[in-house]
Parts: structure tokens; C-alpha cells; sequence
């Protein structure tokens, strides 16, 4: 048999239980001539009922599940999509986001509309191409530690409730200093998350751009910055040492700094995340009528 598309669904256990949605899902694509994979770790909970229904579901390794692909419906919520995108952004394929949580500013959906994977399965959507964070940990003589990717933002805070001392750079040219809980380097789609509740400027998704935002800086006069797309960000710890800093990339701990040679550096990744955008629908009223409250 020849499928019209080849589907991967990555459902949240924890938003989606019972694999109700999920369940819901696959009824749904059931009608349509589609190839579906599920990571293989659902496997006990989801073959039986596939199989009962009569449609196709292979369940795989974690790569095969990017690498089968023609696009991948994520049924949670934001958090979801950022588990998933820089898998899928190594991969180029388009993500479909299905809400089952609260707030959902990235998913197209909300549970039970499936109007954005009826518009994917008919090749009528467009695409929301977003600029990825790559993170680089060098140490003090100047090599690469380590190297992550983000989607939303990179965050430097203290390893307790101390504030931390960091001085900036871009492109080479020191930015100045900030004596604050922490500081946020996020990307134009993540300016909606941390950022925003820092008091950080909202950009629209589509800006090459990256903004830098203080977390409850110690000081009248800290603002968020806006720089370009194309600039090299570094960030050092600096004297005084109150505690150890920590990086976290899109929420997760990536590194623990040993001392104040090592710096972050940070740059636009080659890779991005794209996100179906759906024909009738634009990140104003997402917007406006997620965010208004």
C-alpha cells in the first residue's frame, strides 16, 4: 500500500491520560490512508487498540521516529513541541502542535480540532520557520566543552537564591554587566516565554533576532536588548562569586560552571524548528487570545 503521509505522534503521558487523546488521534487518521509510528516505549499501552481498529502503527526507536516521517503531531503542549524540536529540526520536519494542556501558545490546536492535521494530510498549510540558540560551553583556554541547542532561550542563574555577576559581549564589543537572579538569552518564539515574564520585549516569530533580558536585575536602569540574528553573545560569571552559575538550555540543566574562565557563547544554530502554521490563523491572535489575560 502506497500512504498518503507517514505520521509520527509523540503524545504527553502526563497531560493525555489513559491515552485518551491519543486514542481520539488514531481514530481520526484512521480514516485517511496514513502510515503511523509511535515512539516504541508505547507499545504496551497502544498496539492492542491499533491493531483492534485496524490501522497501521509501527512502534520504533526514538530516530526512526524522525527519520520515517513526513511530520510529527505533538499531543501535549508547549513543552512537548520543545522535547521534539531539535530532533525534528535535524531532521526538517514540520510539527503540528495538539493542546491538551493549559496554555499552548506554540501548538496550532486545541484537543479534539483536528483541522490542522486535516490541512497537512491536504497539503494546505504553510510553514513558521524558527530560529534555533546554538550553545556552546568553552573553557578557559578556549575549546568547546560542550554544545546544545535551543528553541525558546538559554538561561544563566545562581545554583541557589543568590543573585550572580555576568558580563556580556556581543560580537566581540562588552556589553556591560548585570548583578541580577539571571540572565535569559532567548530567541524570537521563545520571547514569549521567560523572557516576557522578565519584563523582555515580544517578538514576532519570524525575526531574525535574539533578545537578551536580566531576571530581577539590581539595578533602575536594566532593559532587555534585541540584537541581530547574526551576532555571537558571550556571557561570563564574574566577581562577586555569591554562587555557582548554571546554564539551562530551553529549561533543562546543560552545565554547571567550575569557574570564571569558562563562557557561553551563543549564536544562531544552522538548524531550525519549523512549525505548521495554519492559513486562517496569525500570531497576532495568537496572541491576543492567549496572552491578553
Amino acid at each position: 500500500m502506497i500512504y498518503m503521509k507517514k505520521i509520527s505522534i509523540v503524545p504527553n503521558t502526563l497531560k493525555d491520560e489513559n491515552y485518551l487523546e491519543t486514542k481520539n488521534l488514531i481514530k481520526y487518521l484512521s480514516l485517511y490512508e496514513c502510515k503511523i509510528f509511535f515512539e516504541d516505549i508505547h507499545k504496551s499501552d497502544l498496539y492492542d487498540f491499533c491493531k483492534n481498529i485496524g490501522i497501521n502503527c509501527s512502534f520504533v526507536p526514538r530516530n526512526i521516529l524522525f527519520s520515517e516521517a513526513n511530520f510529527l503531531i505533538a499531543l501535549g503542549g508547549d513543552g512537548t513541541i520543545i522535547e521534539i524540536a531539535v530532533d525534528a529540526a535535524k531532521y526538517e520536519i514540520p510539527i503540528v502542535g495538539i493542546n491538551v494542556g493549559t496554555l499552548g501558545f506554540l501548538t496550532q490546536t486545541d484537543k479534539g480540532d483536528y483541522s490542522a492535521i486535516k490541512d497537512v494530510i491536504d497539503n494546505n498549510y504553510g510553514l513558521t520557520e524558527c530560529m534555533m540558540l546554538d550553545i556552546s560551553i568553552i573553557s578557559k583556554d578556549n575549546q568547546e566543552i560542550c554544545n546544545f541547542l535551543a528553541l525558546n532561550d538559554l538561561i544563566v542563574t545562581g545554583n541557589s537564591y543568590k543573585m550572580i555577576t555576568t558580563s556580556t559581549s556581543v560580537d566581540g564589543t562588552n556589553m556591560g554587566r548585570y548583578s541580577a537572579d539571571g540572565l535569559i538569552v532567548s530567541t524570537a518564539i521563545g520571547s514569549t516565554a521567560y523572557s516576557l515574564s522578565a519584563g523582555g520585549a515580544v517578538m514576532h516569530p519570524e525575526v531574525d533576532a535574539m533578545i537578551i533580558t536580566p531576571i530581577c536585575p539590581h539595578t533602575l536602569k536594566a532593559r532587555s536588548t534585541v540584537i541581530p540574528g547574526n551576532s555571537t553573545i558571550e556571557i561570563t560569571q564574574i566577581p562577586p562569586f555569591r554562587t555557582e552559575a548554571v546554564a539551562r538550555a530551553d529549561g533543562k540543566i546543560i552545565y554547571k560552571f567550575k569557574d570564571s574562565s569558562e563562557k557561553i557563547r551563543i549564536k544562531k544554530s544552522k538548524y531550525t524548528t519549523l512549525l505548521v502554521k495554519q492559513e486562517h490563523t496569525n500570531f497576532f491572535d495568537v496572541l491576543r487570545n492567549k496572552l491578553s489575560d
